[in-house]
């Protein structure tokens, strides 16, 4: 699950549902007046069907908004892989993950402080939109959520290219590839 605050000092919820125990693996988290990124995570055997996912609320009242993700056939390393990120000032929003695998997923937040309109997005690396947090109207930033492949183990860039003008932080992690015979599954939340 990946999670978003407009307020640093205000973290999201914690995540609960399906009785299973959720991990928070990373945290963009600044100071001052700037944004808040996480991702939580979770693992589940077999073929567990609908379930809910919530969120509780976060402890002050502000913009927020999360996503879920749900990966089969996938796993985490002990450490997974992961990019916390935060820009001081303006400009696009990019930053590096270093893969461990081939084939593995890059799933990661990013939000934007400045509330810069998100309407001519474009993201890097091929990435495909899952979530679009957009506060921009009422200056309460902007939540963009994403996932990307890496075909090979190494360096990869996540984040958008446009909008320009984006006072960001970032929060990025590393899934891998299993063999379509391991039943587990990766969800992920985003808030």
């Amino acid at each position: 699950m990946k999670a978003a605050t407009w307020d640093t000092g205000t973290p999201s919820g914690t995540p609960s549902g399906g009785s299973l125990i959720y991990t928070r693996r990373i945290t963009a988290q600044p100071g001052g007046f700037a944004n808040y990124a996480t991702i939580f995570t979770t693992i589940v055997s077999g073929s567990p069907g609908s379930m809910s996912v919530t969120l509780s609320a976060p402890g002050a009242s502000c913009y927020h908004s999360m996503t879920v993700e749900r990966w089969s056939h996938a796993n985490l390393a002990a450490t997974p892989a992961t990019n916390a990120t935060v820009n001081g000032g303006s400009g696009p929003a990019s930053a590096a993950i270093t893969t461990t695998a081939a084939n593995s997923i890059l799933s990661w937040v990013s939000t934007d402080n400045n509330s810069s309109d998100p309407s001519g997005r474009a993201y890097l690396s091929g990435a495909t939109e899952d979530g679009l947090a957009d506060g921009h109207t009422n200056t309460s930033s902007v939540h963009y959520y994403a996932y990307q492949t890496a075909a090979a183990a190494g360096s990869q860039t996540i984040g958008l290219s446009t909008p320009a003008n984006q006072n960001w932080v970032i929060a990025g992690l590393e899934i891998l590839d299993v063999p379509a015979t391991n039943n587990a599954v990766v969800w992920l939340f985003r808030a």
